[in-house]
């Protein structure tokens, strides 16, 4: 319940992947309370799979973003091949954690621009911008290589890679990769003369929930329990007493072992890299830490690969099965369910995006923060809300 001298904050959200709204309830200039709302609406893609070949369902999942594609390409992929009882040849794995990387820096870079306004002074803003546009221009020039295309990538097939990259194209690669790395370097250490009093904000709020990560590179629903994860209404989770206002929100959230986390390169970093970070300023800076290690883990895959050797599984079994992709998405752990009917035809499926998980970190965080840094937080989250969007209200008397 809404207490009657509470100050009521409405944030429209800029500069995040789409659309929403950070209500928040203030006291005496600080914040007590928060609710992060998503606007966006529902596509259904859960929905528009049923019934469908897989092959079209692998390619469907990555039109859930625009940002994370590859990410959910490889995890339906791997819930099919689950199903299916097969796996990618050597070649078509290491490419395939090469391209989901690949992904992985094209996504921690446009997430650099769109909080670059928060890092460094106004007037210094666009060059920075210049800089990460030509580090992205690199990238997803060697995605478009590697997976035929910078966006939604149409060799990410179930069984691996459809194409294997020739000898040449692998040295290039490489070398883009190398020069990426030395630029992104020379980034950094310019940024670092840069920050702005926000980012003293950041560093100054210690926030370290509990972590959920299932690799450092790629994913592995081993490394979890995913009978744990609990998905519930909006509602459900925050109680009756909220905002009318929050009611709208499109997103479900998703809990581990009853309890929320948090998500993404931070957990990534803590349990698999001992990273020991526990500030606000933290998520970024194990962004940062990600760009640099995955650059380098990218060059070392692409010197595995053996040229002219299979990097896909050419045979699909259509038959009744279920399936479960874990991947290590840009914003955290991704999560496919499939099962199929026994025509090999999508029988249900199920979709736990990263954002599910982090949106009671988002809000959890903005407490105590003073009223003109509240909507830094949602930003260094980053979350995707065209990903978490599962949810449309209906009014029974016809009205939606």
């Amino acid at each position: 319940m809404v207490e009657a001298n509470a100050k009521i904050l409405k944030k429209m959200l800029d500069r995040i992947g789409g659309e929403a709204e950070f209500l928040a309830l203030s006291y005496n200039g600080e914040i007590r309370d928060a609710y992060f709302i998503t606007t966006a609406p529902v596509r259904g893609f859960e929905k528009i799979v049923l019934g469908k070949d897989p092959i079209f369902v692998v390619n469907a999942a990555m039109r859930i973003c625009g940002i994370c594609h590859t990410a959910h390409g490889i995890a339906s992929s791997e819930a099919f091949e689950d199903a299916m009882g097969i796996a990618p040849p050597y070649n078509g794995r290491i490419l395939r954690e090469a391209v989901g990387l690949v992904n992985r820096l094209q996504s921690h870079l446009l997430h650099l621009m769109l909080i670059l306004p928060d890092i460094v002074p106004g007037e210094r803003v666009l060059n920075y911008v210049i800089r990460v546009l030509k580090l992205h221009n690199i990238v997803s020039e060697i995605l478009g290589e590697l997976a035929g295309s910078v966006t939604h990538p149409p060799y990410i097939v179930i069984g691996g890679i459809a194409k294997s990259p020739s000898e040449d194209v692998l040295k290039k690669d490489i070398e883009k990769m190398e020069r990426f790395l030395n630029q992104f370097m020379e980034l950094l250490r310019d940024l670092e003369n840069e920050y702005t009093e926000r980012i003293d904000v950041l560093r100054n709020r210690r926030y370290s929930p509990p972590y959920l990560a299932t690799h450092i590179f790629y994913g592995d629903k081993y490394n979890m329990d995913v009978n744990k994860v609990r998905i519930l209404k909006y509602e459900d989770y925050r109680g009756n007493n909220i905002p009318d206002e929050a009611r709208k929100t499109t997103s479900m959230i998703a809990l581990y072992d009853d309890k929320t986390i948090e998500t993404g390169p931070r957990a990534r970093l803590t349990i698999y890299r001992n990273f020991t970070g526990d500030t606000l300023w933290d998520i970024q800076v194990a962004r940062f830490i990600e760009l640099k290690i995955d650059a380098k883990r990218i060059i070392e895959l692409l010197e595995k690969i053996e040229p002219g050797e299979p990097t896909s599984t050419k045979i699909l079994t259509y038959r009744h099965g279920k399936g479960i992709g874990v991947y290590e998405a840009p914003r955290g752990t991704l999560i496919h369910w499939v099962e199929l009917d026994d025509n090999g035809r999508v029988k249900h499926y199920r979709i736990v995006v990263p954002t599910m998980f982090n949106i009671p970190q988002m809000e959890n965080a903005a407490k105590g923060l003073s009223e003109e840094h509240v909507d830094v937080i949602p930003r260094i989250y980053d979350p995707c809300v065209p990903c978490s969007t599962h949810v449309v209200r209906i009014d029974y008397k016809g009205d939606v």
